[in-house]
């Protein structure tokens, strides 16, 4: 018998049905009322839902979003490329993604490619894996190579990019298109001599397979020519134009979530593992931690605050992502960035060690 019917029974037989149904009323229009006082928002994700995207999930399961008013749905991806996708196309209000490949989807989509309205990631994470056996230490090391591949991940559709401007021959590497379920494994096999991606999605889950970090070596972006940032929260224009004030309210309680995370990485993948139970709870902390030390934590965001932005950092990657990929011209920042929506701040600075 369920609850509601056990009441019930109980005030009937005490002859308090008309209290009964006033208070059943009343709690119903409460519900209702709360309801309506929350937006749904969904929420696309760079990747599967894991330790360096973890912090969206967060912000829902701990009540950051409800207290900004706000009911979010949080879906992962095959990669940026398709978030930004699902937003541009309207099938999702907000991604989470790659500033390079907003940048590359704006110039031949300017209308419908979502804004970015704050950086997360300071410092990118695309690079370029292999085992340390194969002796690859250098991106002139890849050519005649068989180098994995992904098709919507960030690091992928950057990757032609970083070799034009390191003057190397695409065509003297030979690309292995591979599902990104599939990658690591065929490292690990030896079916390709490198992988790209993300460092801490590769790295760790290697580590799933006894290979630790000092068997690897990684070619970071960042130091071959594209220092430039990494992911950030994109909002459809849509929304921009119908909710600012949502908007604002959005980003808030994204940046205390990602501040929540700093201070207590454990909290954030115990939140996952709620959700999703087969989380390894140990690995994701660890490659949330990776995250959060080498991309969002930095002398940057530190003296300034998460999101702060270099213009001139940024420029100057948009001119280096303009040639890398073609494009027929540069974005400027006013093209990509609606600055209107940093939170305060007190909202996003970095704890103290």
């Amino acid at each position: 018998m369920s609850i509601f019917r056990e009441r019930w029974n109980y005030l009937r037989s005490a002859r308090n049905a008309a209290v009964a149904l006033g208070i059943f009323a009343a709690t119903g229009l409460a519900g209702a009322a709360e309801a309506q006082q929350l937006t749904n928002v969904k929420i696309t994700v760079d990747y599967r839902l894991y330790g360096p995207n973890a912090p969206f999930w967060y912000a829902q399961a701990s009540g950051l979003f409800r207290e900004a008013g706000i009911n979010a749905v949080v879906d992962g991806s095959s990669g940026s490329g398709e978030a930004i996708n699902r937003v541009a196309s309207g099938a999702y209000d907000v991604a989470y993604g790659d500033i390079g490949t907003l940048a590359e989807f704006w110039v031949r989509n300017p209308e419908p490619a979502p804004k970015l309205v704050m950086v997360i990631l300071d410092r990118s994470a695309q690079s370029v894996v292999s085992l340390k056996k194969a002796n690859i230490t250098g991106l002139k090391d890849l050519v005649g190579r068989t180098v994995g591949t992904g098709q919507a991940d960030a690091s992928s559709r950057m990757f032609p990019a970083i070799l034009k401007i390191n003057n190397i021959p695409i065509d003297k590497i030979d690309l292995k298109r591979v599902e990104q379920r599939l990658r690591d494994s065929m490292l690990i096999r030896g079916d390709v001599d490198a992988v790209i991606g993300f460092d801490s999605t590769i790295l760790f889950n290697l580590a799933t397979q006894n290979i630790a970090v000092d068997d690897t070596n990684v070619i970071y972006y960042a130091d071959n020519g594209f220092n430039f940032y990494g992911n950030g929260l994109l909002v459809s224009k849509a929304l921009i134009e119908k909710n600012p004030d949502l908007v604002k309210r959005l980003t808030a309680a994204v940046a205390k979530a990602w501040i929540a995370t700093i201070k207590d990485p454990k909290a954030t993948i115990s939140a996952l593992a709620e959700r999703d139970p087969v989380t390894d709870e140990a690995l994701e902390v660890k490659r949330l931690q990776w995250i959060l030390n080498k991309n969002v934590v930095t002398p940057a965001t530190r003296a300034n605050g998460l999101g702060y932005m270099d213009k001139k950092k940024m420029e100057d990657g948009l001119k280096i992502l303009a040639e890398g990929f073609a494009m027929e011209k540069v974005p400027t920042i006013a093209d990509l960035y609606d600055d209107r929506f940093l939170p305060p701040l007190s909202d996003r600075t970095i704890p103290a060690k």
